[in-house]
């Protein structure tokens, strides 16, 4: 397993003979070492920091002191900490109750949950000066207890491997002409402010082709299907906040607020319409990479909530076929709320014009957005900066609307003869059973 893991980070306000032993072993081993000080900023040369070994007395007091206030410089030290990773501690004087007030005393001074874990065991430095050894079992001990995290090491073990490769297919001959020679293909048609992005994708994919081949990929599969099954036995309520949260994540993202409009970009507007509140750029990512688009194509949305149901200005009731026909045949709206939310809650048969994107999140809150496509627009790019960009809605999620969008525009319509003799004779019947209706209404 601790062949997997990145760099394993010493915190430590000295260099004292504990700590030297310690890094010594793990060195012996083969694993990546490095050691802060927990002074200033955190140091821009350490990355990929997945286990830290941390004291606790990092002001060098000598003492323990009264109170949670003993663990805030610890505290204020793993702050500065970027990345995910289990802590260790490993302190003059250990208590078998630190891990959890140190854990306790972060959630507490940060109002969030810490972007790791505290390892359930520590040890004191006169142990870990007894037995060298000590420290690595004990690291190794707390990964194995931990599934979440040794999935996220397996991943990163498999991405570094991928990696290697896919630099090994790029560089065949020569680094800078096989470099020179992808970015001209790249600032050619694309133009040189969109070969960066485009290079980084580039990357990326030759890396993914790559991540199937390794080993560890069968073993990650086993612990995904472990991980599955526990949750399939615990039987916890789905979809929780939890589970939301993250779809979310994978779905959207911010952009920096420096950057240009993108396509998938939403943004709050106000237009005429009371509840079409959302918009979002159809325009490919190409006339915006080239700089030669001045207008953007977006289509308008609107927030499927439950509340609004009842609101006789909600759009379905002015844009739905299905919906204006329930209306014409009598229903009135207030007794539309069962039909509404099969139709938009579990999306049953919305018609072809609208798409559902569900785990939007704002200042409001969760919410899902129903896209008209019926309802686009060019607007000019500097109306469009106007709006409040609230988010992006990443791959593939908008490369799927912007696929609907295109069938629904560039549609062929044919005549109604593709059918079997069976199928032909079912629409006669009901065409038969159309007509009928009409006389009786008359």
């Amino acid at each position: 397993m601790l062949e997997n893991i990145g760099k394993i980070l010493f915190v430590d306000d000295k260099y004292d003979d504990a700590m030297k032993q310690a890094i010594t072993a793990l060195i012996e081993k083969g694993m990546p070492v490095q050691y802060w000080n927990s002074k200033g900023e955190f140091p821009k040369t350490i990355r990929d920091v997945r286990v830290v070994v941390l004291d606790l007395d990092l002001e060098d007091i000598g003492e323990r002191t009264a109170g949670d206030e003993y663990y805030l410089p610890a505290v204020e030290a793993l702050h500065k900490i970027p990345g995910a990773f289990i802590v260790v501690i490993m302190a003059q004087d250990f208590n078998d109750d630190d891990p959890s007030k140190l854990m306790s005393y972060y959630e507490e001074q940060y109002k969030a949950p810490l972007c790791g874990f505290v390892a359930k065991e520590g040890l004191s430095k006169s142990q870990e000066l007894e037995d060298p050894s000590r420290l690595e079992k004990l690291i190794e001990t707390s990964i194995q207890e931990n599934k979440i995290f040794s999935l996220i090491l397996l991943w990163e073990a498999i991405a570094d491997y991928a990696r290697d490769r896919a630099l090994s297919d790029l560089v065949s001959k020569e680094l800078e002409n096989t470099i020179l020679a992808l970015i001209k293909s790249l600032c050619i048609p694309l133009g040189e402010e969109a070969a960066a992005r485009e290079l980084v994708a580039i990357m990326m994919r030759l890396v993914s082709r790559r991540t199937h081949e390794i080993e560890k990929y069968s073993e990650l599969g086993d612990l995904i299907k472990e991980l599955n099954a526990k949750l399939i036995e615990e039987g916890k309520e789905y979809p929780g906040d939890r589970d939301l949260s993250l779809y979310s994540r994978l779905m959207f993202y911010k952009p920096d607020d420096a950057e240009g409009i993108w396509t998938g970009d939403v943004y709050e507007v106000e237009e005429s319409s009371k509840h079409e509140k959302y918009a979002i750029v159809l325009t490919g990512n190409c006339d915006f990479a080239q700089g030669k688009a001045t207008r953007a194509l977006v289509c308008f949305g609107f927030p499927i909530n439950e509340v609004l149901f009842s609101d006789p200005e909600y759009p379905p009731y002015k844009t739905d076929p299905a919906v204006i026909k329930c209306l014409g045949n009598g229903m009135k709206v207030e007794n539309m709320k069962e039909y509404m939310k099969n139709r938009y809650l579990k999306g049953k048969s919305l018609p072809s014009k609208f798409h559902a994107i569900w785990n939007f999140r704002d200042e409001a809150g969760a919410c899902g957005i129903c896209f008209d496509l019926s309802n686009v627009r060019s607007t000019e790019i500097e109306n469009v900066k106007k709006w409040k960009r609230v988010s992006r809605l990443d791959s593939p999620f908008v490369e799927e609307l912007l696929e609907k969008y295109g069938h629904l525009v560039s549609r062929i319509g044919t005549l109604a003869i593709n059918l079997s003799p069976d199928q032909l004779r079912d629409s006669l019947d009901l065409l038969k059973e159309k007509e009928k209706k009409k006389k009786n209404q008359k």
